[in-house]
């Protein structure tokens, strides 16, 4: 199936659009969710992030590749951004270290002095403040048959630790944090044939139409932005999509980079990846700022996670009325003080309830349709969570209620979740497990 109707740049409009490709169900109103003070960030400058007294960063763990190359090497690692059409384009273009694209110079390398190098691609267009683009030239074309083989060779160059794919979003000064990236099996026409993506789905590692979630600190962002006082309306789409145009078919490459190498054994680790749509009406200083709080979020998110002992999966779950099986993750990091750690299931059903527990040791014995593979002992958190229309659980851990005060650092704690499944043999079915060893 393949989408034609609908003129590609007004499909921009994410999560106030009604959805338009296969595999793609109705989107909902988004979840808005903004909040707390954002260090090193003048309120309502307008302009780029400038260097500020900060803490140092912490020392990564060195019990990955990772962590030991960052820790004995000469090397930084390097965080990859993406833009499309302007602003977005515009404002990445500094990291862009081809003189060519960036006759100002660049300014990623060593980024604020943060132990990253910042590099970015971007197609640019004859008519700098186009609406209607077309192609583009260079980098990234609005074209899938151009996007896929640049976007493997730049991840192949330089094997990120951290993608953050921009493009234009919906009319209005939004920056919009995308959740979810379907594989979907047709998409919007682009503007040269073949018109579709080759292959279509893109992802034959996982169903025609599954979702990726993203893998940025969303909230974090939000918040950071919401409080630096940018003329911009942050926010985090929960329930829509990415479009089904290039914007969403790039943030679906950068997600399943990410999946692709998310284990922290692999010596190209991929920490975060994920997309945020900006606002038609953001100027290009607007969205330049904007652009450099979110980086350094996730740079701060980038930083805890590699200062801790990985978190370790453990007896996969099994499969439930709607999909193969539940998996547990965890967004964050397992720092007691960042306190910003969220265990998310991802599969399982759709609109029903669940809840996490934890323990000290590893069992294996039947529990519904599924396994408990947590030793009791376990506690439970208290608070009952409703799935989302995606068949998501989220959890965020509160060190400061009960019963999590009971967790401090150097703790190894297992984690799991159970759930409803009225659909399945016994009506109910767990998720894989997760092992976490926290830090100070």
């Amino acid at each position: 199936m393949k989408i034609t109707s609908i003129a590609p740049l007004a499909l921009l409009a994410t999560c106030f659009t009604a959805a338009v490709a296969q595999g793609a169900p109705q989107q909902g109103s988004p979840t808005v969710r903004v909040g707390g003070p954002s260090p090193g960030v003048k309120v309502g400058s307008g302009m780029p992030l400038q260097q500020s007294a900060r803490a140092p960063r912490p020392a990564p763990y060195t019990g990955t590749p990772r962590g030991a190359a960052m820790a004995n090497g000469p090397q930084r690692p390097v965080v990859l951004l993406t833009g499309y059409w302007p602003p977005t384009n515009e404002a990445v273009r500094r990291f862009s270290n081809q003189p060519a694209l960036n006759p100002g110079g660049w300014v990623g390398d060593n980024w604020m002095g943060r132990g990253y190098d910042v590099v970015s691609y971007f197609p640019t267009f004859a008519n700098a403040n186009c609406n209607n683009c077309g192609v583009g030239m260079g980098d990234l074309e609005v074209d899938y048959q151009d996007t896929t083989p640049d976007f493997a060779a730049i991840v192949a160059q330089h094997n990120p630790i951290a993608i953050i794919t921009f493009s234009r979003g919906s009319f209005g000064t939004s920056w919009e944090v995308e959740m979810n990236q379907f594989n979907r099996g047709g998409w919007i026409d682009d503007y040269i044939a073949p018109r579709q993506p080759t292959p279509s789905p893109p992802d034959a590692t996982v169903n025609s139409g599954a979702i990726r979630l993203s893998a940025l600190p969303a909230q974090a962002i939000v918040d950071a932005v919401a409080a630096s006082g940018i003329p911009v309306a942050p926010f985090i789409c929960e329930s829509g999509s990415g479009g089904g145009f290039l914007s969403e078919f790039i943030a679906y490459l950068g997600v399943w980079h990410q999946a692709a190498h998310a284990d922290p054994t692999d010596p190209d680790w991929c920490i975060a990846a994920g997309h945020i749509h900006v606002g038609t009406q953001v100027s290009w200083p607007d969205a330049s700022a904007a652009v450099d709080v979110s980086l350094s979020t996730v740079l701060d998110y980038v930083d805890g996670v590699l200062a801790c002992p990985p978190m370790q999966p453990y007896c996969p779950g099994t499969a439930n009325s709607q999909y193969r099986e539940a998996r547990l993750t965890g967004v964050g990091n397992a720092s007691i003080t960042s306190g910003d750690l969220e265990l998310i299931v991802q599969r399982t059903v759709r609109n029903t309830s669940g809840l996490l527990f934890y323990g000290m040791g590893m069992n294996m014995v039947p529990l519904g349709d599924g396994n408990l593979c947590v030793a009791a002992p376990l506690t439970r958190i208290p608070a009952v969570i409703q799935a989302t229309n995606r068949g998501v659980l989220r959890f965020p851990l509160d060190y400061q209620s009960a019963p999590l005060t009971g967790i401090s650092a150097g703790m190894t704690v297992n984690f799991q979740a159970w759930y409803r499944d009225p659909g399945g043999t016994t009506g109910s079915n767990t998720s894989s497990a997760l092992t976490v060893t926290f830090c100070p």
